[in-house]
């Protein structure tokens, strides 16, 4: 097929669209552009399209080679192994590990019969359960939220092809198709709008803004200022709302090409960012590494400082050396100062959190709230401010009917608009 526009240059063309609000804005950088597809006349060309036959049905395929799909592939998941490592990288859990080592050397190195080991088991015990229960809650609601998208964005959309409408899927929407979009109906890709009437849009999804945008070929007076907002503009962006009226879209860009796309390739969360109650666990981690180091070195030096005295003195069994008695006797000094170090872990801490949290994500799904990771419960539960836009977010951006007056009587939540 022979198609002279690029992905690029319609993803480009329609990303100022956006971009460019003010009158001024769009003779300098919109209108150029559009002049060089050959205006709306010759863009219909160019795709080889029409607003009233639409493209050939034998065309989908070679189109979506050519401009690319719909659907944006999601990342693969990660398997449960990989999400419990990732949980075992917590420098709390490592400590953790690590004292458990501690604790069975020192039961190896103790005098037969000793249960010094089983700190070390209690300990491995408690990282196991933390692991586990990351992991599987990570594993469950990644797959829940990977569902309720598949569900979400699959939905059912009109097309003219073959100079017939049809219902398809908004995944096999492919650059050329006419979209017929009517109130109520979702803008399943970017696009430029042919045939209308009264068409008007919510883009609030993109901007924040309920001002219902009106859509149409630009109509651009002399008189009107470069400062001036555009009053009527012809791009559709993917995401938005029809709010009134009806017409006919030329797909421009699909998938990630789309405005939408580009903005949530560039917002995707950091994983790597550290909650406010890790970031304090961690904290609390080194501390209690250092003092418990310092602690048990101390001791060490107090019962070496000790037996040397003891010696210097002639205390009783401390008259000369004895190699088979004495190194034996500071080998357990040694201990000693390891074990001070290793009760200093508090092995029930991140188990208690862990479940704590749990419990609330539990809580917080009979409310109707799927939480993703467990770090998002504590981290909401720390905010102390919420900066967030009203109309659109907080509120729907539609009026309702909260108080009436009807025969000289004030009546009250009677009614909703």
């Amino acid at each position: 097929m022979g198609w002279t526009l690029s992905t690029e240059d319609l993803s480009k063309w329609v990303r100022q669209c956006f971009e460019c609000p003010l009158v001024g804005q769009v003779k300098k950088n919109v209108l150029p552009g559009l002049e060089a597809f050959g205006g709306p006349a010759g863009l219909c060309v160019k795709l080889q399209t029409a607003s009233n036959t639409g493209i050939p049905s034998t065309e989908v395929k070679a189109r979506r080679e050519h401009f690319g799909s719909n659907y944006v592939e999601p990342e693969p998941p990660e398997t449960i192994w990989m999400m419990a490592w990732n949980a075992l990288q917590d420098p709390c859990l490592i400590f953790l590990c690590f004292a458990a080592l501690v604790s069975f050397l020192v039961g190896m190195a103790g005098p037969a019969g000793s249960l010094e080991w089983l700190e070390g088991v209690a300990i491995l015990c408690a990282v196991g359960v933390v692991v586990t229960v990351s992991a599987v809650n990570d594993y469950q609601k990644e797959q829940q939220f990977r569902a309720l998208n598949a569900v979400k964005e699959d939905v059912s959309v009109t097309v003219i092809r073959d100079s017939k409408k049809t219902k398809v899927s908004t995944h096999d929407i492919v650059v050329g198709d006419v979209v017929l979009l009517s109130t109520g109906d979702m803008v399943c890709a970017d696009g430029v709008v042919f045939d209308h009437n009264d068409l008007g849009l919510s883009e609030a999804m993109l901007t924040g803004e309920s001002v219902i945008k009106r859509k149409g070929m630009f109509d651009i007076q002399d008189s009107d200022s470069d400062e001036a907002a555009l009053k009527v503009g012809p791009a559709l962006f993917a995401g938005t709302f029809v709010q009134e009226g009806e017409g006919r879209m030329i797909v421009l860009a699909v998938g990630q090409n789309t405005y939408q796309g580009l903005m949530e390739e560039k917002m995707k969360e950091d994983e790597s960012e550290k909650s406010v109650l890790q970031k304090k666990l961690d904290d609390m981690t080194d501390l209690i590494t250092k003092v418990g180091a310092g602690a048990g070195v101390l001791t060490v030096a107090v019962l070496l400082v000790r037996f040397a005295l003891a010696f210097y003195q002639g205390a009783c069994c401390k008259e000369a050396w004895d190699h088979s008695v004495h190194w034996v006797e500071a080998l357990r000094f040694l201990v000693v100062g390891v074990t001070v170090f290793v009760v200093a872990v508090p092995e029930g801490l991140p188990l208690a959190v862990t479940i704590a949290l749990a419990f609330s994500v539990k809580k917080m799904m009979n409310d109707q709230n799927l939480v993703r990771h467990l770090s998002a419960c504590e981290t909401m539960g720390s905010a102390t401010t919420i900066c967030s836009d009203k109309t659109g977010t907080l509120t729907t951006g539609k009026m309702s009917v909260v108080r009436m007056m009807a025969g000289g009587e004030v009546c009250r939540n009677t009614a909703k608009a």
